[in-house]
């Protein structure tokens, strides 16, 4: 995300990266990794990923808003 510790929103609309390429979606979750606790949001893409995936797990800090 944009801001250093910033936590996305359930239905906030992000970017990611898959396989060097752009994706857009909403964020569905976030949660924490067990044993560092680092923030991960799950994404629903709004079209599947160059690899067909249609939702993704990303790190936090990997994120960028878009709404």
């Amino acid at each position: 995300m944009d801001e250093l510790g910033s936590r996305p929103t359930e239905g906030q609309r992000v970017r990611a990266m898959v396989g060097g390429r752009a994706v857009h979606g909403r964020v569905e979750s976030v949660t924490y990794t067990p044993k560092k606790g680092n923030l991960i949001a799950k994404v629903t893409l709004d079209e599947p990923g160059p690899d067909g995936r249609t939702a993704l797990a990303v790190a936090v800090e990997d994120l960028d808003g878009i709404d």
